[in-house]
């Protein structure tokens, strides 16, 4: 049973990958960080090709599957589907399944929970794909991570303070470095996300996320500077790092905190 289930949340994973997808790209338009206005479109609302504006048939929206059976290419107009489609599938799908057994080996399987966890990952995922993308975190997804990890707080915790604080001085913190940097170094979008992660992770975990997002971006930009595709001074999107170290303090936290202490 616990497999059907598994297999039924991977599923649903794949699905809301598709959705990020979908999301990235519109709300990139939205920002006119893309221009659509070319392409005859003639239902906004459903699925179309990115390149000649076709409404797409239901089996070329088959999360994955799709991607594979057409090999990576459009069936209308055989332009070059991006490679991050799946692979932003097949991660949702995995950070579901991960989410799915923390909730069950931390007793915490309750509809309600579920659902909410399901959006935090949906839009950090989102925030992250986006953010490597353009170097933007959309403001949207953001106060929707906050809202929600307020309310969990609000019902789930007796005393909300540690976590208001947490939120208040992981913001504080990277504000400054933002007002240091001249915005160079760290976004204001970053300075919003990190509100979530206080409110969402408290205390503790918030310097684990703090701690694993500053030490991979490091590592990440030796490795590109290495590899001569950045130099010192080149602006490198810190969300995503920002966004893994959450996951890592979500899932892992406690652990690490242990064996640290």
């Amino acid at each position: 049973m616990e497999i059907f289930i598994g297999v039924m949340i991977f599923v649903l994973g794949l699905c809301f990958g598709s959705f990020v997808n979908m999301l990235v790209y519109r709300t990139a338009v939205r920002y006119k960080l893309i221009n659509n206005y070319k392409l005859r479109i003639n239902n906004k609302s459903r699925s179309f090709c990115d390149y000649c504006g076709k409404q797409l048939n239901w089996y070329e929206n088959i999360p994955v599957f799709s991607w594979l059976v057409l090999k990576g290419k459009t069936k209308c107009c055989h332009k070059k589907l991006p490679i991050a489609y799946p692979i932003v599938e097949l991660m949702t799908g995995l950070l579901l399944i991960l989410n799915f057994q923390f909730l069950i080996s931390n007793d915490q399987l309750k509809w309600l929970t579920v659902l909410l966890s399901s959006i935090i990952i949906v839009f950090l995922v989102f925030g992250a794909m986006f953010d490597l993308k353009y170097m933007i975190l959309p403001d949207f997804s953001t106060v929707i991570l906050i809202t929600v990890a307020f309310l969990g707080v609000v019902f789930d915790e007796k005393n909300i303070i540690p976590y208001l604080l947490s939120a208040l001085i992981a913001s504080g913190f990277l504000l400054i470095l933002n007002l240091i940097t001249k915005g160079k170094g760290m976004g204001m979008g970053d300075v919003k996300l990190a509100i979530f992660m206080g409110l969402f992770l408290g205390p503790q975990k918030t310097i684990v996320a703090f701690y694993v997002a500053f030490i991979v971006g490091a590592i990440w930009g030796l490795i590109l500077m290495a590899l001569k595709k950045a130099k010192k001074k080149s602006q490198i999107p810190f969300g995503p790092f920002l966004i893994l170290g959450i996951f890592v303090a979500w899932w892992f936290g406690e652990k690490i905190i242990q064996l640290i202490q």
